[in-house]
């Protein structure tokens, strides 16, 4: 279970690495938390662990998006960036899964999900 949970804030980091590009003028009150958008992935560990052609479930693609719309503010998707890497140090997932995945789920993003992203760019 602990390895889970460790695992799902490694994809999650990934998620909001690929959310620092984008922009918006939305309230911060509506910007996910960390805690928040942790168990929302779940869904998506098969597929970034996987080292087959497995395709990510519909759950795992709502989970993404859901996360890249509620990260409203730049300042809370370099919040969420800084602790998803710190949680996720160290942990290693696929990926190249990681980077399937927003063109799988259909998640337009202007580059690739990198974890060597800098978050306050």
């Amino acid at each position: 279970m602990m390895m889970e949970k460790k695992m799902a804030i490694t994809f999650v980091s990934m998620m909001v690495l690929a959310v620092l590009s984008t922009t918006s003028n939305a309230s911060r009150v509506n910007d996910i938390s960390c805690l928040e958008a942790t168990p929302l992935l779940l869904p998506c560990l098969p597929f970034v662990q996987a080292t087959d052609d497995q395709k990510p479930s519909d759950a795992c693609c709502s989970a993404a998006n859901t996360i890249v719309q509620r990260a409203t503010s730049t300042q809370n998707r370099r919040d969420l960036c800084q602790c998803f890497k710190q949680a996720a140090a160290g942990i290693g997932l696929n990926p190249e899964k990681l980077k399937q995945l927003p063109q799988l789920c259909k998640i337009s993003l202007s580059f690739p999900i990198d974890p060597s992203v800098d978050c306050n760019t």
